[in-house]
């Protein structure tokens, strides 16, 4: 009797394993990181943005990071939303949550390429007129 038990566990045990494995799929997300500096109108130009791109948890198009303009004395935390217009092209809108002293837009450009060698543009409404870019930048994105 102790074999078939084992048998009617192990049986048990995959069918749990694999349904386990299932719902872990469906729940994978797609999260997109753009790192980098660079320069622009008002000076040096510096971003970390992670972002939940494609997901079905809250955080969905949800994007939190930091941002700096050197010249200006500015460093912010920064939230916004993403979106992605074409096939492996990202934008995010993103703002200082407690003022308004940072209010822009970074987008990158194709194709995307492993570590340090990516572009990404930098347009602001604020500061006021700022726009930059990164070609060091790095654009990261896992997930389905």
């Amino acid at each position: 009797m102790a074999p078939r038990l084992a048998t009617v566990l192990a049986a048990l045990l995959t069918a749990v394993a694999v349904t386990v494995a299932g719902a872990a799929a469906a729940n994978n997300s797609e999260q997109v990181v753009f790192s980098g500096t660079g320069f622009g109108s008002a000076g040096p130009v510096g971003f970390w943005v992670w972002c939940e791109a494609d997901s079905n948890n809250p955080y969905a198009g949800e994007c939190n990071g930091a941002m700096y303009f050197y010249a200006l004395g500015i460093t912010r935390h920064v939230e916004g939303e993403i979106s992605e217009p074409g096939e492996h092209e990202y934008v995010m809108d993103v703002a200082s949550t407690r003022d308004s002293l940072v209010d822009c837009t970074l987008a990158n450009g194709l194709p995307i390429k492993h570590g340090p060698n990516n572009t990404v543009t930098v347009t602001c409404t604020a500061p006021s007129g700022f726009s930059g870019t990164s070609t060091n930048a790095v654009v990261n994105v896992t997930g389905p």
